[in-house]
């Protein structure tokens, strides 16, 4: 089972996602047969890693924590005023493709709640108006 994980393949997969933005069902293909690791175990590391897509997504990718340290923070307010702001619900894009919403289970600073990540920038300790006044000046 390890020779599905190894190193290569991540950084393989990671290029592929850094080229086109997402890991088509032809690039699963072409990694499955060059490999020769079943699809199903593809799909399974693709799914696992929240780095990666298996549809196309916007320019900025935003990341909610819903772990439980940022849900007793109301982070479940600060995805609302997403979408709302936004007009789109979770795993969706913009129709312009400017912005995908994912809700997340954990970003790592369970202390800072709650938090997301846009792209590579975390934003820690989030209100409402504050996500508003970020979402806003990202161009």
């Amino acid at each position: 089972m390890e020779k599905y994980y190894e190193k290569e393949l991540l950084e393989e997969l990671h290029d592929i996602q850094e080229t086109y933005g997402f890991i088509s069902e032809e690039d699963i293909l072409r990694v499955s047969e060059k490999r020769n690791i079943p699809k199903a175990h593809l799909y399974g590391i693709i799914s696992f890693y929240s780095m990666f897509h298996l549809k196309p997504t916007g320019k900025y990718i935003i990341k909610v924590c819903d772990s439980v340290s940022c849900s007793l923070n109301h982070s479940a307010d600060i995805v609302k005023v997403i979408k709302e702001h936004l007009g789109i619900r979770e795993n969706e894009t913009t129709r312009d493709k400017k912005y995908t919403l994912e809700v997340v289970e954990c970003l790592g600073h369970c202390d800072e709640g709650p938090v997301m990540i846009i792209n590579d920038t975390y934003y820690t300790h989030l209100t409402t108006n504050k996500v508003v006044q970020i979402l806003e000046n990202l161009d």
